[in-house]
């Protein structure tokens, strides 16, 4: 099938020559053509030059989709300029035939990085055992990213379209088999797991490193899976071993805060970030065109109650708000009242920094779409604690989780503290909730909130038994959605995205398995 393509090895070496500038060895080598398996992996830089690959090929399947996959569909956000894919992603009438929205249906780069990290996994072992070029540390290293990026692809599969082909090896001849139905849910989440204990026993463990995968960043990686599952006491200790391995500390002020967007490589938050260069992408990385752009109108902006939430969080003496990331997130003077937000079209400003010379919060140089260089973060310290409250609160340990929603509000300004004896009704709800919400400010443009309202409650029950905190958060404003659709009855199903329809044109076992209730 087109997603999931006989790609053969000089194909994939071509691919890269003409992504990679500067890789000078395959310029003075044979024609790509000539180029087998048996010639490549054989020194240092061939490996340095495959992983560049793989991270290159990442950059595109995540630029606009964990942005796509994880935040649109949210109540985070609503349409900003105008266009029909913004308005078929908030009003929840997706389909697998609509043109408008292939580049978020289709998986074809998704799956792409997965066969990149496929021949690292095969040819990685050998150079390990050869010690080839005497680098056999560094081939360790790196058949642990490869086997760290391949579980985090399959995750973002995972949640958006469910049962998954799974594509373990290489495909490296005409003969072997391309057509791939798909794996049950369950399947997948055991490829998952077994690629991230793969990954940790073998992968680096370079704190100062945020742009390459590494061991703080699988344990990152590993809460995340075991609180889509619910598995709260695995998610305890995944997210320990990642506090230990990051050696990562909250920051200090809102001036560090706004660091972990702007200068991740010397953030003691920042866990690990998509790196994008400009320079070398010849593009700008997508989270610009979708919430703050020098150069157009934004796809989306933030919803008016989350505008309002900061600016509601108030110190109880002055009455002023307090929370920093209230000023390090929107423009203040601008959007000064809810009247003059509901008018405008509002920019995010998390990715930007403050105009120089000028207060903070009363605006943001923007970057434009072709010149956007955002390092987005996958995971980051922040992200990784308040999951670790939700399983902390789960297990019975109310205090404790609370502890981190404080943490994480002292630092950046807002000093009100959550006390356990503000909570009379089912503990391990309401302070879930309070938790959530923390999430939804903090994590704000991340590509977190969709996720976190699908994971909660009866997961892949597609009655109306399942999705409760999906269906009690989406559901009063899609009621109110022009051509909305409500997550009930048959549209239950609605919660994973659809398969884009061109996948069963070329993959025959896919035909009669979408995702209910699209048509193929």
């Amino acid at each position: 099938m087109k997603q999931i393509k006989i790609v053969t090895f000089a194909a994939l070496l071509f691919s890269m020559e003409l992504l990679l500038p500067g890789c000078k060895k395959f310029l003075t080598q044979d024609p790509i053509s000539t180029v087998s398996p048996n010639r490549f992996w054989q020194d240092q830089n061939d490996a340095n030059t495959w992983m560049a690959g793989i991270y290159n090929q990442m950059q595109s399947t995540l630029s606009s989709a964990f942005f796509d996959w994880g935040e649109v569909r949210s109540d985070n956000v609503r349409v900003g300029g105008t266009g029909n894919a913004q308005q078929t992603m908030i009003s929840n009438t997706l389909s697998g035939n609509d043109a408008d929205i292939n580049g978020i249906t289709n998986w074809t780069n998704l799956y792409t990085t997965i066969s990149l990290c496929n021949y690292g996994i095969k040819y990685f072992p050998q150079m390990i055992e050869s010690n080839a070029d005497g680098g056999a540390a560094k081939y360790r290293d790196y058949l642990g990213q490869c086997y760290g990026l391949r579980a985090l692809m399959y995750f973002y599969g995972l949640r958006v379209w469910g049962k998954l082909p799974l594509l373990t090896s290489p495909i490296e001849s005409l003969e072997q088999e391309t057509q791939v139905a798909r794996s049950p849910v369950d399947q997948v989440r055991k490829r998952i797991e077994s690629d991230i204990d793969s990954s940790l026993l073998l992968i680096g463990s370079t704190t100062t490193q945020r742009f390459y995968l590494q061991k703080a960043a699988v344990y990152a990686l590993q809460t995340d899976v075991a609180m889509w599952f619910q598995d709260y006491p695995r998610a305890i200790t995944a997210s320990q071993n990642c506090i230990t391995e990051s050696k990562c500390q909250y920051v200090n002020n809102i001036s560090e805060w706004k660091s972990i967007f702007l200068d991740p490589a010397n953030s003691n938050e920042a866990i690990f970030n998509l790196f994008w260069s400009v320079a070398e992408r010849g593009g700008g990385v997508g989270v610009c065109s979708k919430v703050g752009s020098a150069s157009n109108t934004n796809q989306y902006e933030p919803r008016t109650f989350i505008w309002q939430r900061f600016k509601e969080r108030v110190d109880p003496a002055t009455q002023k708000p307090m929370d920093g990331r209230f000023w390090a997130v929107f423009d203040t003077l601008a959007y000064n009242t809810e009247e003059l937000y509901d008018a405008a079209v509002v920019q995010l400003g998390k990715y930007s920094p403050w105009k120089a010379n000028a207060p903070q919060g009363t605006g943001f140089t923007f970057q434009g779409n072709t010149d956007c260089s955002t390092a987005i973060p996958i995971y980051r310290f922040a992200d990784v604690m308040l999951l670790r409250a939700e399983a902390l609160t789960h297990t019975g340990k109310h205090q404790e989780a609370l502890d981190i929603v404080n943490n994480i509000r002292k630092r950046v300004g807002y000093t009100v503290t959550a006390k356990l004896t503000d909570y009379t009704d089912d503990l391990t709800v309401s302070i879930e909730n309070t938790i959530l919400n923390e999430r939804q400010l903090e994590l704000l443009g991340e590509g977190k909130r969709w996720f976190d309202l699908c994971r909660i409650g009866k997961i892949y029950d597609y009655s109306d038994n399942g999705y409760g905190y999906l269906k009690s958060v989406m559901n009063p404003i899609l009621s109110t959605t022009t051509g909305g659709i409500q997550f009930a009855g048959s549209n239950m199903g609605r919660v994973l995205f659809p398969i884009n329809s061109a996948a069963f044109n070329a993959n025959r076992k896919l035909l009669g398995d979408q995702n209910p209730p699209y048509d193929e």
